[in-house]
């Protein structure tokens, strides 16, 4: 019988940053940098692509983008969830993200899905509290990252990718998800 290659954990990043150049961005794109063999860390699709929650939308089939995200959520092992700091919480593209995948209630894509959050702001005002207690509310199974908020100071011009405590914080991040290391598995 043929060996089959090793499975690959894939973790999705989700941004709630709807800007191109935000810091938010940026660090989601220094997460899939940490792409490694046997560990697959992919971007979700943009959040501007979600209609507002309205029960009344929430129909089958769902509207295209809540499908394509939901579908996204539900292939991924793990989930690394990012938000900016805005008015002492997460961003409100985010949440709208978050309810649309907490339904259907008896089949949520994120119903024990492992995931993790990570807020970026000059202070968090209690915004990654907020974002755990979200996650968890909507069934996820939530891991608090050692590093939960990040500074936009720790970013410089667009090199976030290369910025050690942004991929510090991103790689004890995705730690936290427990994603199994191929080469001690």
């Amino acid at each position: 019988m043929p060996h089959s290659p090793a499975a690959r954990h894939r973790t999705l990043v989700l941004s709630g940053s709807l800007r191109a150049g935000a810091v938010t961005t940026q660090v989601a794109h220094a997460a899939v940098a940490q792409d490694r063999p046997g560990h697959e860390v992919v971007l979700a699709a943009s959040l501007d692509q979600l209609p507002l929650f309205n029960e009344d939308l929430d129909t089958e089939p769902a509207p295209p983008g809540v499908a394509a995200l939901r579908a996204q959520v539900s292939s991924a092992g793990s989930l690394l969830v990012l938000s900016p700091v805005n008015n002492a919480s997460i961003s409100a593209a985010l949440k709208n993200a978050l309810d649309w995948l907490s339904r259907p209630r008896d089949d949520s894509p994120l119903a024990g899905k492992p995931a993790t959050g990570l807020v970026i702001g000059y202070h968090s005002h209690g915004a990654e509290a907020h974002l755990e207690t979200i996650l968890r509310a909507t069934g996820a199974r939530t891991t608090p990252a050692p590093t939960p908020v990040l500074s936009p100071r720790a970013v410089t011009g667009n090199q976030a990718i290369q910025d050690l405590k942004v991929t510090t914080a991103v790689t004890q991040a995705l730690a936290a998800l427990h994603v199994p290391d191929p080469a001690t598995a």
